[in-house]
């Protein structure tokens, strides 16, 4: 699931926020910024900030599956 959203808050502060949920950040998000390094818009195209949040699946199965491991 990805969706992005556009801001305007006034005096040149305008942007895109990018959210998205993905099972591996490797092979996902994190390979596509890489495939992006080098190409003609990316000078223009500027990261400010960011994070990686881990929301767990419903239910307890995850918790049996990380103590397990």
């Amino acid at each position: 699931m990805r969706r992005s959203y556009s801001y305007d808050r006034g005096a040149g502060d305008t942007g895109l926020l990018f959210s998205c949920f993905q099972r591996d950040l490797a092979e996902g998000f994190e390979a596509v910024q890489k495939r992006l390094e080098g190409e003609a818009m990316a000078p223009y195209l500027m990261t400010v900030g960011g994070g990686y949040f881990f929301v767990p699946p419903p239910g307890d199965a995850w918790t049996e599956a990380l103590l397990a491991s």
